[in-house]
């Protein structure tokens, strides 16, 4: 066994063991200059087994066509945040977007259950007009992340199409250093076609567009971190015509790391191709040499781990271990993989001795 394979499974057995975790990384005071993982995740239907009568759930109940119970709810939660602590290992991420999640109250649940709780996370969520439910949530580490402002921005649905999730903001405070500003995405699926669906997306790309655009006219360079499972590969027009995307050399508002992943890169696979759909963008004031916030490293980490994927017996390779195979419960992770970026971020004066 690797020192690597080693340190990601003690770190998952300690967090299940019961221990105490108030000596945890997540609880120490001495968090300056550590690095921050910023992780986005859509972990395919993360349903409680409660019937809601406002929304479309009931493919996710103990007698619903999917036979999700509690126990596949709580090992549910288990997978999650084992890919939650394998991110980041030692130094767990410090915000984590989720797409696909019913409720606050499943994502409540699901800390105090795993034991993420005890690690300091804690939860930005609110319900869309998504008719099954499902909307994008925010975790984050209140020892290092603190949280000034939240809301949630709806997308009108074009004619024909029905209801989907928000965009969620959220600003706060990372490591007493800067400012940062986040927005959640999940982007109207492709159910339809990717042709017929796009209408949609476009929507979503513009809003996103006049969202950012005000934020940074009402601030002077502000750090904005874009996040989500878009239904759009990430050399997608929308993003370059519409969000203001490019790589590392373009005069463009917001840089894609994803553009410097190498070649049938995916976080999601269709028959025999892998796509990347799940990508977290930031704006340039993350590549200044002055900021206090910087990316890491150019490039967007796509979470990988063995434990996540299969053998593809009918297209060949690997694919993800998703939860659910059509209707059949499968017993996996998700269908699409999760992604990160790291950050540095500078001591601020008097707190680096």
């Amino acid at each position: 066994m690797s020192l690597l394979t080693f340190c990601r499974h003690t770190c998952f057995l300690l967090l299940f063991s019961g221990l105490s975790l108030n000596l945890s990384f997540a609880q120490k005071e001495d968090n300056q200059g550590l690095p921050a993982t910023l992780m986005f995740y859509n972990v395919e239907n993360l349903f409680d087994v409660e019937n809601d009568s406002l929304v479309n759930d009931e493919e996710f109940l103990p007698e619903g066509l999917r036979r999700w119970t509690h126990n596949r709810m709580k090992e549910k939660f288990r997978r999650i945040s084992r890919v939650i602590l394998n991110a980041g290992m030692w130094n767990p991420p410090v915000v984590v977007g989720l797409g696909e999640v019913e409720n606050s109250r499943v994502l409540k649940y699901m800390l105090y259950d795993t034991g993420l709780a005890n690690l300091g996370y804690e939860i930005v969520h609110y319900d869309s007009p998504d008719e099954r439910g499902i909307d994008v949530a925010f975790l984050f580490l209140s020892s290092r992340f603190v949280v000034s402002e939240s809301y949630p921005v709806s997308l009108e649905a074009p004619a024909g199409l029905r209801p989907t999730r928000d965009i969620l903001y959220v600003k706060g405070v990372i490591d007493k250093a800067d400012t940062l500003h986040f927005f959640v995405n999940h982007w109207p699926s492709r159910y339809s076609g990717a042709a017929a669906t796009q209408k949609y997306r476009l929507q979503a790309a513009r809003k996103l567009r006049y969202l950012t655009d005000s934020l940074q006219r009402a601030n002077t360079a502000p750090h904005i971190v874009i996040m989500g499972d878009f239904n759009e590969v990430h050399s997608s027009r929308l993003f370059t015509d519409y969000v203001g995307v490019g790589g590392r050399d373009d005069k463009t508002p917001f840089y894609a790391p994803s553009l410097e992943l190498p070649p049938a890169s995916g976080t999601l696979k269709y028959r025999q191709s892998w796509q990347v759909f799940d990508q977290i963008i930031v704006s340039r004031t993350f590549l200044e040499a002055d900021s206090k916030v910087q990316l890491a490293k150019k490039s967007l980490n796509i979470l990988d781990f063995p434990f996540l994927l299969e053998r593809d017996e009918v297209y060949g390779g690997q694919k993800p271990f998703r939860t659910y195979l059509g209707m059949k419960y499968h017993g996996g992770y998700s269908d699409h993989l999760p992604v990160s970026i790291e950050l540095n971020i500078a001591v601020p004066p008097g707190q680096d001795e």
